[in-house]
C-alpha cells in the first residue's frame, strides 16, 4: 500500500482534512503530522475532538515565530521527517508557511507534492492579480504550485490560473473540501444561544450582529493597522462578536490594543461547529479568513473582508463579498448594505470534492 505524509498544522487545514477523513477510509497508508504552527494546544484539541481526527504521528513545534524563522523551523523538522518515512507523497492544504515548508522538504527528498486547493490567486478591489512579494500567504500557494506534481482544485477559476502559468503537475478540477464539510454539518449545529451561554449572555441572538475574525499577519503584526481595526469594529452600529484567534490576542495584549465598551465584544476561540452557528443567524461577516468568506456565502450571509486583497475574488464579483481592508469609510458602507438578491449555486462544486480528491490521488499513486 503506498504510503502518503499528510502535513497540516492551522485551523482551516484541520477542517479541510476533516472533510477528507470523513470521506471515510483512505486506500493509502497515511502518516498524519501537525507542524504546531497553530501553536495553541487547547484549541488544537478542540479541532481533533469535533471531528474525531485520528492523532498527529508527529506534531512539531512551531511557536510564536513569522515569516522566513518559522518556515527555517519547519524545514529543520520536516527534513528528517520526510528522510525517515521515504512516502510515495506528501499531502499538503492552501497556502500557510506549512505548507510551503511541507513541499519544499518534500521535493528535497525526490517526493510528489499534492496540493490541495490549488491555483487560487488574490485580486484587489479594482480585480488585478496581486505581486506575491505583497503578501506572504500569495507567495506561498504560487510556490507551492509549481513545486507540486498533482494541483488539486476547487474552482474552474482556479484551474485557469494554473493553466496561465503552465504548471507542470497535473492540474484536477474536484471542488471545495469544505463546502463538502460545510453541507454534512449544517444541519446539525448547536443553537446560537447554547453557544454564547456563558461567554455573552447579554447578547440576544435574534437581534442583528456581526461576526468577525481576524488572523492574517497583515491584520495582526501591523500594530497601527490592528488598533485601527479594533477601533473601527468597536464603532459600527450593531454588536461584533470577535472570537479571538492566539495571534490576535497576543499582538493585542502586547501593543495593550482593546475595546472601549463600544460595539465589539471579545469571546474565546470557538470550534468549527459553533463558528458556523453564530454565521448561520448573523447579519454579516466581518474577517480576514478565506474560509469563512466562503462559509458566509454558502450560509447565505455577505461578508466584508478586511484584507487589501482574496484569493475568492468570484464572491466580490458577484456581490457577496466586499473587499475594504482596514479602511474605516469602506466598512461603514459595506455593512450598509443588503444581501444581494441572487445567490448563484455550483461555484465550488456539488458536496463531493473529497471523493475527487481521494479519487484523483489515487489515480496518481496507481499510475
Amino acid at each position: 500500500m503506498a504510503r502518503i505524509l499528510t502535513v497540516i498544522g492551522t485551523r482551516p487545514q484541520y477542517i479541510k482534512y476533516a472533510a477528507i477523513a470523513a470521506a471515510g477510509s483512505l486506500p493509502w497508508e497515511e502518516i498524519l503530522v501537525d507542524t504546531g504552527q497553530h501553536y495553541d494546544s487547547a484549541l488544537s484539541r478542540v479541532f481533533l475532538e469535533e471531528y474525531a481526527l485520528p492523532r498527529p504521528r508527529h506534531t512539531l513545534e512551531a511557536g510564536d515565530l513569522n515569516g522566513l524563522p518559522r518556515l527555517a523551523s519547519l524545514l529543520r523538522q520536516l527534513d528528517p521527517l520526510v528522510a525517515e518515512h521515504t512516502p510515495d507523497a506528501l499531502l499538503c492544504f492552501g497556502d500557510t508557511d506549512s505548507t510551503l515548508a511541507a513541499a519544499i522538504a518534500a521535493v528535497q527528498h525526490g517526493v510528489p507534492v499534492l496540493h490541495v486547493e490549488a491555483g487560487e490567486r488574490s485580486r484587489d478591489r479594482d480585480g488585478r492579480r496581486i505581486h506575491p512579494s505583497t503578501a506572504p500567504e500569495e507567495a506561498n500557494r504560487i510556490t507551492t504550485d509549481h513545486l507540486s506534481s498533482l494541483l488539486l482544485c476547487s474552482t474552474a477559476g482556479a484551474a485557469e490560473n494554473l493553466a496561465g502559468e503552465q504548471v507542470q503537475g497535473d492540474v484536477r478540477l474536484c471542488g471545495d473540501i469544505l463546502f463538502d464539510l460545510f453541507l454534512q454539518v449544517r444541519d446539525r449545529l448547536p443553537a446560537p444561544a447554547q453557544v454564547l451561554r456563558g461567554k455573552a449572555d447579554d447578547i440576544d441572538p435574534a437581534a442583528p450582529y456581526a461576526l468577525c475574525t481576524v488572523h492574517r499577519a497583515v491584520n495582526t503584526d501591523d500594530t497601527d493597522r490592528l488598533r485601527l481595526l479594533i477601533q473601527t469594529l468597536d464603532s459600527l452600529d450593531i454588536p461584533v462578536l470577535l472570537p479571538l484567534h492566539p495571534r490576535t490576542q497576543a499582538r493585542m495584549r502586547e501593543a495593550d490594543i482593546h475595546p472601549t465598551d463600544g460595539a465589539l465584544l471579545l469571546l474565546p476561540p470557538l470550534g468549527h461547529r459553533d463558528t458556523l452557528s453564530l454565521l448561520r443567524d448573523a447579519r454579516v461577516a466581518i474577517t480576514d479568513s478565506g474560509g469563512l468568506t466562503r462559509e458566509a456565502f454558502w450560509s447565505g450571509v455577505p461578508s466584508i473582508c478586511l484584507d487589501d486583497a482574496t484569493a475568492w475574488h468570484e464572491l466580490c464579483g458577484i456581490g457577496w463579498c466586499t473587499l475594504t481592508g482596514v479602511n474605516p469609510r469602506l466598512i461603514h458602507a459595506a455593512l450598509a448594505e443588503s444581501a444581494p438578491a441572487i445567490h448563484p449555486d455550483g461555484l465550488f462544486g456539488d458536496g463531493n470534492a473529497a471523493s475527487r480528491v481521494i479519487t484523483a490521488i489515487s489515480d496518481f499513486l496507481n499510475r
